[in-house]
């Protein structure tokens, strides 16, 4: 299996929790530190396909990788907006292109990292919620185009997870709307893998791994005006 994004965070929760299991897992990252992924920007395709010569079929594939940009649309620079938008989404398309024969040939399964911003709007994150939305409207077509294949996708939507995320920010604004980090329930990294685990072996469709997700998903589609509103009183709280 392959995992992106797999020497920090949820990726590299993951990257344990299937260890554990058994699992031969190969790990992606820019910047592996001291982990044992390998080092691959998923944005560069040769070095993608590189990597992939040597895996002749792939039962799982984790898109987890990904970065933010913290404040107002009109204080984030478009540099730091490309930089989410190449990370969060095309990063994911360019590592599933080169999958995809081996993924085909295994009949596996995508889980795709996502967020309660990817169905949702997000407060003082419009870069990082973009890139969540496309990556349900990919990932969801693209789901419909396996189905003979029998390759399956499970899309993964948390609320917040302690991740440190907003310490890598591409942007972080000066004023208020950059020093907020999270509001709410926070996951922890373990936790969340374990249920991501549970959700792939069983090819579920869509993971609202927490309350606070299943809330979110319930009353953004019911109320969205409200659950607007209860969002920006939070996060300005």
């Amino acid at each position: 299996m392959v995992i992106t994004g797999a020497a920090g965070g949820i990726g590299q929760a993951l990257t344990a929790a299937f260890s554990a299991s058994g699992a031969d897992v190969v790990g992606l990252d820019r910047d592996p530190g001291e982990t044992d992924a390998h080092q691959v920007d998923i944005t560069e395709a040769e070095q993608v396909e590189v990597l992939f010569r040597e895996l002749d079929r792939i039962d799982v594939l984790i898109h987890a990788a990904g970065i933010t940009a913290l404040g107002s649309f009109a204080d984030t620079p478009l540099d730091a907006i490309d930089r989410v938008l190449d990370v969060n989404l095309r990063g994911a398309i360019v590592v599933t292109k080169v999958a995809l024969p081996a993924l085909v040939k295994a009949q596996g399964r995508i889980g795709v990292l996502s967020s309660v911003s990817g169905f949702s709007p997000l407060l003082y994150r419009t870069a990082y919620s973009a890139s969540k939305h496309a990556l349900h409207g990919f990932f969801e077509s693209l789901r419909t185009e396996l189905v003979d294949d029998g390759v399956t996708v499970t899309m993964i939507c948390p609320s917040f997870v302690a991740t440190g995320i907003e310490t890598r920010a591409a942007h972080r604004s000066d004023d208020d709307s950059g020093g907020w980090t999270t509001t709410g329930e926070v996951s922890a990294p373990d936790e969340l893998a374990r249920q991501i685990v549970t959700a792939l072996t069983s090819r579920q469709r869509l993971l609202l791994p927490s309350r606070t997700a299943r809330l979110a998903w319930a009353v953004s589609r019911l109320a969205p005006a409200r659950y607007e509103a209860t969002m920006r009183k939070r996060i300005r709280g």
